[in-house]
């Protein structure tokens, strides 16, 4: 499963801390939410075009690691 989209998408009735996740569409179809978004640690929707979740998820944990280190 790749993905082919990704949109920041506002949850109802969530606190500010959560108030946008990922939303990535996948080449079959389905949608899954990936992650919630993070206000200190920027990322593009962009970037995570052409990754498989797992991946996605894998380089969100590394941009977060590198803001914790001060090697952003």
């Amino acid at each position: 499963m790749i993905i082919q989209s990704v949109k920041l998408v506002a949850l109802p009735n969530a606190p500010a801390y959560q108030s946008k996740v990922y939303r990535a569409h996948l080449d079959s179809g389905e949608e899954v939410d990936l992650f919630q978004q993070l206000w200190d640690v920027p990322l593009t929707p962009e970037s995570l075009i052409g990754l498989t979740p797992e991946e996605a998820r894998r380089k969100r944990t590394e941009r977060m690691l590198a803001v914790a280190e001060g090697q952003h």
